[in-house]
């Protein structure tokens, strides 16, 4: 009987760390599947909800970021051309009414100015965020702080007037070949 007893915790405790460690190592295979990836610079937009203080609902949000229906609600945010060589990985809040989470900082006041990109350089990924964020926060001198729901990737432009250049951009901004 008492054999019992220790053996059903033993099994939940198994099954735990199994599944941690399952879930673990597939974050990092889907991360470093992105590295290598070779693709052109492109410029892109990002969409935004109109009201991010508040809480959007969830047909309000799949119509954005799923459907990318533009609406009222939904518009389109251009963002600079750009390539940052120093980015920050942070815990942040993105709107009132939900906790922190990760976010890349990229942060003009600290760190030098982004490189205009060429569109149609040829790039390389080489790396992304070790925190996963999916959101950044975009500071420039003369420019209120601008919080958006995309992510950064690690890249070294292959050819053109920055060839050699390594740093970050958007993710959206690498059309993969």
């Amino acid at each position: 009987m008492n054999i019992k007893i220790l053996l059903v915790p033993l099994f939940i405790l198994m099954l735990f760390v199994v599944n941690c460690s399952t879930s673990s190592s597939g974050e990092n295979i889907n991360q470093s599947q992105e590295v290598g990836i070779q693709g052109v610079l492109q410029s892109t937009t990002v969409l935004i909800l109109a009201r991010e203080s508040s809480v959007p609902s969830q047909s309000e949000m799949d119509d954005c970021y799923v459907k990318k229906i533009l609406s009222t609600a939904c518009r389109e945010k251009k963002v600079p051309q750009h390539i940052w060589t120093e980015m920050e990985e942070i815990m942040s809040n993105y709107s009132d009414n939900f906790g922190k989470e990760p976010f890349c900082s990229i942060n003009e006041f600290k760190f030098e100015p982004g490189v205009p990109f060429e569109v149609g350089a040829k790039v390389e990924v080489i790396g992304v965020a070790e925190n996963d964020c999916q959101r950044v926060l975009l500071m420039k001198p003369g420019s209120p702080p601008s919080k958006l729901p995309t992510s950064l990737i690690k890249i070294k432009v292959l050819d053109g007037k920055d060839k050699g250049l390594e740093g970050w951009t958007w993710t959206g901004a690498v059309a993969r070949d």
